[in-house]
């Protein structure tokens, strides 16, 4: 290793050092409620309880696995699930620098890695909160770097096999893995065009590939029936599921796709700069071109990822960062070789740059670091989540679980996991989010009668209300039983513990005020109940 190469990577080292301080210093903020989801279903996959069995949502069950992996090793706590999150991000980098390296050199790669680890940390796609996405991007990163790296020889399949097996486990953390899968396919299917690959041998490979990818699903299909929970399981992930992502139109998807898009570009101009730059210089010349064609299936396919349901949420963004920060990479190599022409301090200039991209880069990390410093951890999530009732949902769940015993169960009718999981206490109905119960799609009603019966059967001795529209997002044509049905269903209870949430502060209210509350239009609560009436 020559000292160009060990100047590049104390480049990234100094990046991956300065966001993995951010990270840590983020650690202790309260889960928002996607994590609260994975982090409740992971809590009862250590207690024994099988998903889809007790809690329920759209998602594979992947991520609830690898957050109870996490868990068990760091503890159930916000800090431990985002050490977690580290040690995931850190080996999505180190993945990425090693997958780069022999298509764009060592300052490229080294780029490449600054650029994916502070963009994946920045607030614009919710980087430092540990999303299912993070754990497709680990995956799918280590099944590329195997795939890029099996050998053009008889001994190529182990390769394949297991570019496959990581390729499965994108698809198991979240659906959206699959394009990856797919991009690995095509890639190898693509073969005989790039090389002298024989038509015959490529087919050969990607069945190789396409049964490594399988195997993680097939095994979760195994698992599910073994553990009794197969229909239920089938259910919320291909029913619903299928449902789910047809709901939104193209037109509307547009609107989601910029909105979304626009923070992500300006919080790091450069980089997405150096990206299209980058995307296209690398076809400008004859070196350049025997990296192209992966750089550009590799982000086609990166961003159909992003793309299921059109939705384009904040997160879903993830999985398009390695591909932009190879693209920046790309443009960071080909000035290198076309300086190379008229100078030989070319090595020189591009390690200026670098050092100069990656500092710029930091400026995005600093500021969130400022901003950690200077809030408490509740001001930071309210800063990033607004009115989301995150921080508010430690302390009820601390209320829950001092008043209740180990085997009680808890009815949350709002989408707030979280304080399921923080109380370590089982949810009374399987749905744990209220927007599938909101939702225009045709499950709507049924999954409302589900809830009411589950609830009504358990009778719970708590009840939290989150009168929060983000927990609801009722729309105009959304299924009315359920508000009916509350109506009169909370006269078996009565309020104990009210948070009256505001911008800048939470006012707490106990019994008889909580009681005696009246709430002001468009105002923000979440109200524990007690219930009153054993029947």
């Amino acid at each position: 290793m020559d000292r160009h190469h060990l100047l590049t990577l104390a480049v990234l080292a100094a990046a991956v050092v300065a966001v993995t301080v951010v990270r840590f210093q983020a650690a202790p903020v309260p889960l928002e409620r996607d994590e609260g989801e994975y982090a409740l279903m992971g809590q009862l996959i250590l207690d024994g309880t099988p998903p889809y069995s007790e809690a329920a949502n759209i998602k594979l069950p992947g991520i609830y696995y690898a957050y109870s992996t996490i868990m068990a090793f760091f503890g159930q706590t916000a800090t431990g699930i985002r050490f977690g999150l580290i040690a995931v991000n850190l080996v999505s980098t180190a993945v990425l620098y090693l997958l780069a390296i022999p298509l764009l050199g060592a300052a490229g790669a080294a780029l490449a890695g600054a650029a994916f680890i502070v963009m994946s940390a920045d607030t614009s796609v919710l980087g430092l909160f540990a999303h299912a996405t993070h754990f497709v991007v680990m995956f799918a990163l280590a099944g590329t770097w195997l795939l890029l790296a099996s050998p053009g020889s008889k001994h190529r399949a182990p390769f394949l096999l297991g570019a496959g097996v990581c390729f499965g486990l994108a698809l198991i953390m979240k659906q959206s893995g699959a394009f990856f899968g797919l991009f690995g396919i095509v890639w190898v299917l693509l073969g005989p065009l790039r090389s002298s690959i024989e038509w015959k041998r490529a087919l050969l490979d990607s069945c190789a590939l396409a049964g490594g990818i399988v195997l993680p699903y097939a095994a979760v299909l195994g698992l599910m029936a073994y553990q009794g929970v197969f229909d239920r399981f089938w259910f919320w992930t291909v029913d619903y599921a299928g449902a789910y992502t047809s709901e939104v139109n193209l037109g509307t998807g547009l609107g989601n796709f910029q909105s979304s898009i626009a923070p992500i570009v300006r919080n790091n101009p450069l980089i997405w700069s150096m990206a299209a730059a980058g995307m296209i210089g690398v076809w400008l010349t004859q070196a350049g071109r025997k990296v192209a064609p992966f750089l550009s299936v590799f982000f086609l396919f990166s961003f159909l990822a992003v793309c299921p349901g059109f939705l384009f949420r904040e997160h879903y963004f993830v999985q398009l960062l390695p591909a932009a920060a190879l693209g920046a990479g790309a443009a960071l190599w080909a000035m290198e070789r076309l300086l190379a022409r008229y100078t030989d301090k070319s090595r020189t200039v591009q390690f200026s740059i670098l050092a100069a991209v990656t500092a710029f880069l930091l400026t995005s990390a600093f500021s969130t670091e400022r901003a950690l410093a200077r809030l408490t951890p509740d001001q930071f999530s309210r800063s990033i989540f607004g009115f989301n009732p995150f921080p508010e949902s430690v302390k009820v769940a601390e209320y829950l679980r001092e008043n209740t015993k180990p085997g009680d169960r808890i009815a949350v009718m709002g989408s707030e996991p979280q304080i399921c999981f923080y109380a370590h206490r089982k949810s009374a109905t399987e749905h744990i989010y209220m927007y599938g119960l909101m939702e225009p799609q045709p499950f709507a009603l049924h999954m409302q009668e589900e809830l009411i019966a589950q609830v009504e059967k358990s009778a719970p001795p708590f009840l939290v209300v989150v009168r929060i529209s983000t927990s609801w997002l009722r729309r105009h044509g959304s299924e009315r039983k359920i508000f009916s049905w509350m109506n009169g269903y909370l006269e078996n209870y009565r309020p104990v513990m009210l948070a009256d949430i505001y911008a800048d502060h939470t006012r707490w209210l106990m019994d008889k005020e909580a009681e005696s509350f009246t709430p002001v239009p468009g105002s923000n609560q979440v109200i524990v109940l007690k219930r009153i009436r054993i029947e």
